[in-house]
């Protein structure tokens, strides 16, 4: 073993307690001094020469042999002892650096601590781990004969062990179910509870060498429940108060708005009230959560109310009153608070209206259905960055669309329909014209109820049809006692002639093509005869080709009126003679 000292000064054994170790001699880094006996670099590192001395372990054979021949006979090989220092740390073992002034004496090396969140740095650390982990102090002696090791929680023993021996270690009784020694001296803790946070000091005891000691620090910290969470909320005053939280944890998680200000925080809640404005409106504001054993964040965006169209829904109590109810819910941050009216009048609970909780539903009671077909009802939803308002008119019950749908075999079909929304409808009933549906008798000529549906149905099915016959299917909606207007019919079978609309249309449109035809065939008629009386047909001449055949002398011109012809067939066309050029004038 050799430890270094200042330099380059290679220190021997001192001949007394008293007097300083000897130069031996003086060689270029590494600065190296001898160790002859068990307590020489002890000697060295105990009277502090070098600060930043450190022990290195020489278990090369080679090593020994080089370094005896340059302190043997230094002359000789003066001009080749740097090259002989140098081969000689090559050829030694993988060098450990440690601080001689603490560790020199026994040999003792401390990697440092393994745990399953951090590895701290070699020698005494800070380890942090997480409630419930593995946690190993991890410690490797290079001398281990007859060496105890003693382990304290702060300043209370825990464990105790004979390095190497067969006999189990000494662990205290109220720590045994969490402290564990490895055979080569580290302490694990298993499971390892938030209350074990302490120093832990480890001492290496061996006889006829002073104890040496390393001090690991351990926190154990406990993990925060989920994610932070973050919202918006609506005070008294109509102020914004933005929260950011994240329970559990041991430590509290640190939390902050780094983009406002960071507000106060009470039991890992942190809160910030700000007065509405146009720049918080679709405005993000981001949380920063720290913790020892991670980071994380949220956000919110507040915002106004949007646009909406309001739901309505009936249904009949079951002492046979109607109850209308009105859903108005704008998607806003924080939420809307709604306000009611009815007639232009506020609303407030009452035996006839009822406000939700939320504000979000107003339910109206009544006997008589058109008493909610009287008044306009409005809601006007609004936060403290803005608000929107909806006025709805209630309808009476009826049914906006309706279709039917057939199986491949035809014996089964499926009704559908659709209501408007504002439509107030508690019920519904299904009719049928054609044959009956079971052995009963009953007249195939009239529709009947077959099915009676609530307000909510949207679809009946109807089952043992006979694929050879003809069916008609319709809806009537109600409330409460009144029924609305049937939906249009729809028809399923074979064909059985024209329907009654179509016969209807067909006998009012036979007079009008008949008329139609006899007053075509007298305009024919008319044409015809007159073409035949008026013989050949006359051209229309312009006026400035009158004017200039009236010009001519009437010798320049055949009399064709002294011409008689046998017939009109063998009559020949006069031969066309054109007009003299004529000069005109515009006057403007």
């Amino acid at each position: 073993m050799y430890c270094s000292g200042p330099k380059g000064v290679v220190y021997t054994e001192r001949q007394t307690s008293a007097d300083p170790p000897k130069v031996v001699h003086t060689i270029l880094r590494p600065r190296i001094c001898r160790e002859i006996g068990p307590t020489r670099c002890a000697v060295c590192c105990r009277r502090r020469i070098s600060t930043n001395s450190a022990c290195w372990p020489t278990g090369s054979p080679v090593f020994h042999v080089l370094f005896n021949m340059l302190l043997k006979q230094p002359g000789k090989y003066r001009g080749h002892k740097t090259m002989l220092v140098l081969l000689a740390l090559m050829v030694t073992f993988k060098v450990q650096r440690r601080s001689c002034a603490e560790h020199a004496d026994t040999s003792l090396l401390f990697p440092g601590a393994e745990g399953q969140s951090e590895v701290p740095p070699v020698g005494p650390a800070r380890v942090n781990a997480e409630v419930g982990s593995l946690v190993t102090l991890s410690v490797l002696f290079s001398v281990a004969d007859d060496a105890v090791v003693k382990w304290s929680m702060g300043s209370l023993p825990v464990v105790t062990w004979k390095l190497g021996s067969d006999v189990p270690a000494d662990v205290a009784d109220a720590h045994s179910d969490v402290l564990r020694l490895e055979r080569d001296g580290s302490l694990s803790l298993v499971d390892v509870p938030l209350s074990y946070s302490h120093n832990y000091t480890v001492v290496f005891t061996k006889s006829g060498v002073a104890d040496a000691q390393a001090v690991f620090e351990l926190k154990v910290y406990e993990r925060p429940l989920g994610y932070p969470e973050c919202s918006v909320h609506t005070t008294v005053s109509n102020d914004l108060q933005y929260r950011c939280q994240w329970p559990g944890g041991a430590p509290r998680p640190s939390l902050a708005f780094p983009s406002v200000s960071n507000g106060s925080v009470t039991a890992g809640v942190l809160n910030l009230t700000l007065a509405p404005s146009e720049d918080l409106d679709w405005k993000t504001i981001v949380c920063r959560a720290q913790h020892p054993l991670l980071e994380s964040s949220c956000n919110v965006t507040a915002r106004q109310p949007v646009e909406f169209l309001p739901r309505v829904g009936a249904s009949v109590d079951p002492d046979g009153r109607i109850a209308v109810t009105i859903e108005c819910l704008s998607d806003a941050v924080p939420d809307a608070v709604v306000t009611w009216l009815r007639g232009g009048q506020a609303i407030t609970s009452s035996n006839q209206h009822q406000i939700s909780a939320n504000t979000t539903q107003l339910t109206v009671r009544h006997f008589n259905t058109s008493e909610f077909l009287r008044d306009d009802f409005r809601c006007i939803c609004s936060n403290p960055l803005g608000n929107k308002g909806r006025t709805t008119r209630l309808l009476g019950p009826s049914i906006s669309d309706s279709s039917l749908l057939p199986n491949q075999e035809g014996t089964a079909v499926t009704l559908t329909w659709e209501v408007p929304p504002l439509s107030l409808v508690t019920g519904f009933d299904v009719q049928m014209r054609g044959p009956a549906l079971d052995d009963t008798r009953q007249r195939s000529g009239e529709f009947r109820s077959i099915q009676v549906k609530p307000g909510s149905a949207r679809s009946a099915g109807v089952l043992n049809l006979d694929p050879k016959s003809t069916y008609h299917f319709r809806v009537i909606p109600s409330a409460g006692r009144m029924a609305g207007e049937p939906s249009m019919q729809n028809r399923i079978g074979p064909g059985d002639g024209l329907s009654g609309a179509a016969i209807a249309g067909i006998a009012a449109g036979i007079p009008c093509g008949i008329l139609a035809l006899l007053i075509s065939t007298a305009l024919i008629y008319l044409s015809v005869s007159h073409c035949k009386r008026s013989g050949q047909p006359r051209y229309p001449v312009s006026r400035a080709v009158e004017k200039a055949v009236a010009s001519q002398p009437d010798s320049a011109l055949p009399d064709y009126n002294k011409l008689q012809a046998p017939s009109e067939l063998s009559l020949a066309v006069p031969k066309f003679v054109p007009p003299p050029p004529v000069r005109t004038a515009t006057t403007v």
